[in-house]
């Protein structure tokens, strides 16, 4: 025989690939998750709820450090007026039967843009720091892109 028939070892990856699967993998799921309906919409819900909490719980490390300072203005109360508050109880809502209320992901998409727009102005003005809109920034760019997808899967995987 010419060729040697033992078995060869299986070539093993690298330590160092087994972190880089374990996080594709983890994020994949993500994605697979956020790409379903009534998760996405549970999502809006969570997301607009922080939004919420973000104006009641004022003066916290947290949520918002106004340093003590007031907030003035002829229309300031609008800044910490619970705007959306009636989003968590529409994508709740919608919730029951995403199928028949699908066009709530054109809000939702809306709504994120007017997120990332706000926050991006906010910052340019230099009203807040990097820090303290990048979470509201990568949080409303995800929800956007999930909501985005929503709108154009085809009506088969509404389930």
């Amino acid at each position: 025989m010419t060729q040697d028939s033992t078995p060869t070892p299986q070539s093993t990856p690298p330590e160092s690939s087994l972190p880089a699967r374990l996080a594709a993998s983890i994020g994949q799921r993500l994605v697979q998750l956020g790409k379903k309906p009534r998760i996405l919409l549970i999502l809006l819900a969570g997301w607009s709820l922080l939004a919420v909490l973000t104006q009641v719980f004022v003066n916290s490390g947290l949520f918002l450090d106004t340093h003590n300072a007031d907030l003035d203005g002829a229309l300031g109360g609008f800044a910490l007026s619970f705007n959306a508050a009636p989003l968590v109880l529409l994508y709740l809502y919608c919730w029951r039967d995403p199928g028949h209320y699908h066009s709530v992901f054109w809000l939702a998409l809306v709504q994120q843009a007017g997120i990332i727009a706000g926050v991006l102005y906010q910052w340019i003005i230099g009203t807040f720091s990097f820090e303290s809109i990048l979470v509201p920034l990568v949080g409303s760019v995800v929800l956007g892109v999930f909501s985005f997808l929503q709108l154009f899967k085809p009506k088969a995987d509404e389930a």
